[in-house]
């Protein structure tokens, strides 16, 4: 019979009043063995904590995306999002985040436009995020991110 280890990591940060959270739990299957080598079980253990912790790293350098379905992980767990990245994205403290604004979304359009892409796609491809879930603060990363494609002297 296998030994069932489970690790789990979860980091929470707060900027200008708004949190977001990030954790992950890792579940392995490893040697009924290695509890007759304590040195052996703990480094694998180590291991799978090494490897949790970058994961937790590595999502929390991303911005977040907006949740795709319902299906990802739970909305309260991560902290706002639903799929164990960031939470904070604009949802105030309780657990709503909110959508972006009708301005946000034909100034997306605007620029987009003027750069000859489709916004849809640009989102997908530069952040994993549908265009049509973004909340106030994904938007305005992405109003942000393609201001910053515009040569200079664009508006």
């Amino acid at each position: 019979m296998p030994l069932t280890i489970n690790v789990g990591l979860s980091r929470k940060a707060s900027k200008d009043y708004q949190s977001s959270g990030t954790s992950i739990n890792i579940t392995a299957e490893l040697d009924q063995a290695l509890l007759a080598r304590p040195d052996d079980l703990q480094r694998q253990i180590g291991d799978l904590y090494r490897q949790a912790e970058h994961a937790v790293a590595r999502q929390a350098s991303q911005p977040a995306p907006t949740p795709a379905s319902s299906q990802d992980l739970t909305h309260a767990a991560s902290g706002g999002n639903g799929n164990g990245r960031n939470g904070g994205n604009g949802n105030g403290g309780n657990g709503h985040v909110a959508p972006m604004t009708q301005s946000q979304l034909r100034a997306i359009h605007a620029i987009a436009k003027r750069l000859g892409i489709d916004p849809a796609d640009e989102c997908i491809r530069q952040f994993g995020w549908e265009l049509n879930r973004l909340s106030i603060r994904d938007a305005s990363t992405v109003i942000d991110h393609l201001k910053s494609l515009q040569p200079a002297g664009g508006r």
